[in-house]
């Protein structure tokens, strides 16, 4: 791509082996498309490698294992309930503010512990980060006040300022044992806010969309929820929320024959990985019996989604909760995002008919 002065790197063999080699293909110098954010990186899991990376990891991973989680899933189920028996009326709303955000608004936004002013800026920071690690074009330009706008938040956040036992409660934890510098905890609030929400709510909007559309699908399902596992990671690997993050050649690296010279800039594209013919039979297709474990929608290696875990728990819940409540789903026609990096749903309406009266 001579005009972004960036190495495409799309196939699914391709994206899996350049995120595997993560000593060559790098973090450090930024994940951005453009060459001011990269200069401009805090010191965040997302942008690291090797020990700081696996350090940073490590201190924010920890809400996010299985026995949290674990504890967790008992309250996402009953909000989730709640929900979408709020919602199986017969009526139309916009299933993105109202069905896909509503669990990482409500609840994760809560885990994460910010105070009002961080919650509320939540979602604005995560869309306008995202469109800042992208090419620096109108829309990423737009976007710079937001990011310095989050810094200047994250900089200044004191322990008092979060909710005790929180997320980012956590990480002041870890400054005070020593495992990370003050810096690094108030920086690393950033890899809770970015990722938390957006991520989530576009690949269960996309979910949603691909139930209602695809001839029988939502059916099968309803007959077989057993199914549900396997039809999140179908719907993840189509959505694709995140395009791509770039990498930093520490070397010459060779990726199909191909040399990405030392010093350059190499685009990591998940979304055409996912779509690559040569790996998934009918790659466009919502095959809800496919399963495809292997997708790099969250990811791949070292540097594979943090949250994906909790971010699958809240999408099978979710599925869950509208086998039970909901005999048919209805959608219009959706309103595609704005985004430099993130793909999906702005607005999608939609019509949950309760089971009972969905003959």
């Amino acid at each position: 791509m001579p005009r972004r002065r960036l190495w495409a790197v799309g196939r699914f063999d391709d994206v899996r082996a350049a995120l595997r080699a993560d000593n060559l293909l790098i973090s450090g110098k930024g994940v951005a498309a453009n060459r001011l954010v990269n200069s401009r990186s805090a010191p965040i899991t997302l942008t690291s490698d090797a020990e700081t990376h696996a350090r940073r990891r490590q201190i924010l991973i920890q809400p996010l294992m299985p026995p949290p989680l674990k504890e967790l899933r008992a309250r996402l189920e009953a909000e989730a309930d709640r929900l979408v028996r709020e919602l199986a009326t017969g009526s139309w709303f916009d299933a993105m503010t109202s069905f896909a955000a509503h669990l990482p608004v409500t609840v994760v936004a809560e885990l994460v512990g910010l105070n009002e002013e961080g919650r509320r800026q939540m979602l604005r920071w995560a869309a306008s980060t995202f469109n800042l690690l992208g090419v620096l074009n109108a829309r990423g330009l737009a976007a710079m006040p937001d990011l310095l706008n989050l810094s200047r938040y994250v900089e200044t956040l004191r322990r008092q300022d979060v909710m005790p036992g929180g997320w980012a409660d956590k990480l002041f934890d870890a400054a005070a044992r020593g495992d990370i510098t003050p810096e690094e905890a108030n920086a690393m609030v950033i890899d809770y806010v970015a990722p938390a929400l957006d991520t989530t709510i576009l690949a269960t909007g996309h979910m949603l969309w691909l139930l209602a559309t695809t001839p029988g699908a939502y059916d099968e399902l309803c007959a077989e929820p057993a199914l549900i596992p396997g039809i999140v990671n179908e719907a993840v690997r189509l959505a694709s929320p995140i395009r791509g993050f770039t990498r930093y050649a520490a070397a010459d690296v060779e990726l199909a024959s191909t040399v990405i010279p030392k010093g350059s800039r190499a685009l990591i594209l998940f979304a055409s990985a996912n779509r690559d013919e040569r790996h998934y039979p009918d790659p466009d297709k919502f095959d809800i019996r496919r399963n495809p474990r292997d997708h790099v929608g969250w990811g791949h290696g070292t540097h594979s989604c943090v949250g994906m875990h909790l971010a699958r728990l809240e999408m099978e819940i979710l599925l869950a909760s509208l086998v039970r409540h909901v005999g048919r789903i209805e959608t219009g026609t959706p309103v595609a995002t704005w985004n430099n990096v993130l793909q999906g749903f702005e607005k999608l309406p939609a019509i949950f008919h309760p089971r009972a009266l969905a003959a």
